[in-house]
C-alpha cells in the first residue's frame, strides 16, 4: 500500500481470458484484502479506493471452513505483486460506472501479471470456485 509503484511499459495489454470489448483497465495498489473474494485497491495516483468483487471466484466466507485460509493466500498473492492492475468488463449498454456495481463492490479481475489474475490463482490453488457452492459449517 502506499509504495507509489507505476506500472512498465505495456503492461495493460492483458492477454488472459476472453474478455467483453467494452471494460476498464487501471493499475491499482493494494490495500487489503476482506476475503479470498474481495479485495480493496486504491485506483493508481488518487484517492479512490475501490472495493473489487472478483469474477468468476468464489471462496468460502471467513466464518466457513476454508475461508480464513483463502483470505490468507490472496493476502500472500497480493503483497507479492509489484504492479497490480483491475479489469472491470462492462457490458456494452452500460454507460457508467456505477450500472456495474453489486452492493458497495465493482466486479472486476485483478491481475497478477500479463497472463495471470487473482482470480484464476484462487481458483487454481483449490481456494475458490468458478460457481458459488453451498457453504459448508
Amino acid at each position: 500500500m502506499g509504495k507509489n509503484r507505476r506500472l512498465p511499459a505495456g503492461f495493460l495489454g492483458i492477454k488472459t481470458m476472453n474478455r467483453p470489448p467494452y471494460g476498464l483497465c487501471l493499475p491499482v495498489e493494494y490495500h487489503r484484502c476482506r476475503d479470498g473474494d474481495t479485495v480493496e485497491v486504491g485506483i493508481a495516483e488518487s484517492r479512490w479506493v475501490w472495493t473489487i468483487r472478483l469474477i468468476d471466484c468464489w471462496s468460502p466466507e471467513i466464518g466457513e471452513l476454508g475461508g480464513r485460509e483463502a483470505k490468507q493466500y490472496a493476502e500472500k498473492l497480493m503483497e507479492q505483486c509489484l504492479h497490480p492492475a483491475v479489469y472491470i468488463p462492462m457490458p456494452h449498454d452500460c454507460h457508467n460506472l456505477l450500472g456495474a456495481i453489486t452492493f458497495d463492490r465493482v466486479p472486476g479481475f485483478i491481475f497478477l501479471s500479463e497472463t495471470l489474475s487473482l482470480n484464476e490463482a484462487m481458483v487454481a490453488a483449490g481456494h475458490a470456485t468458478v460457481k458459488k457452492l453451498k457453504p459448508v459449517l
